[in-house]
């Protein structure tokens, strides 16, 4: 997901991974080799973009005392993750455990409580605002859904979050 910035941008963001605790305008101007404004620009950017935060101020250095700037969790969700692996191991264990049937059961009540837990949100709303908020919660989970604008309420995912392990076992749909 670091391929959509620029070569500086995923430097700064490679370097504030590093250094979880932080790092100053000064330190990143620094250790990437470029200016302090720069820096401040990149900096400005991502912050807009909620990736990087700015911290708690430096230890003293003799002048003005620096802010540290960190990543935030969405910051930290470019980088890759191996849920898929860990997703297919366990889905693998369970079937060979309990068999297919039972497996099916287990992701379809796994299923249920998802959406028991969701239900809360949903309560209080017209079948119209319903599909809408559901095609929101969808794309907070990772999907590219959208729902209609008019007739028969209805929602379009244009992706599967699961594609990779649904391929290797259908019971994930």
């Amino acid at each position: 997901m670091l391929d959509v910035f620029g070569q500086r941008r995923q430097s700064l963001l490679n370097l504030l991974l590093e250094r979880k605790d932080g790092l100053t305008i000064e330190q990143m101007a620094g250790a990437l080799g470029i200016t302090r404004t720069a820096v401040r620009e990149h900096v400005g950017a991502l912050e807009r973009e909620r990736l990087i935060a700015a911290g708690a101020l430096a230890g003293s250095t003799g002048g003005r005392p620096g802010r540290l700037y960190v990543l935030t969790a969405r910051g930290m969700a470019l980088f890759p993750k191996q849920y898929n692996l860990i997703a297919r191991l366990m889905m693998e264990s369970l079937s060979h455990r309990l068999g297919a049937a039972e497996t099916e059961r287990e992701m379809r009540a796994l299923g249920a409580g998802l959406a028991a837990k969701l239900k809360a949100k949903m309560s209080g709303k017209t079948l119209g605002e319903r599909t809408r908020a559901l095609a929101a919660l969808m794309r907070e989970l990772g999907y590219e859904a959208t729902a209609s604008k008019d007739g028969e309420p209805t929602i379009e995912a244009l992706n599967c979050v699961y594609h990779e392990l649904a391929q290797a076992d259908q019971t994930i749909c």
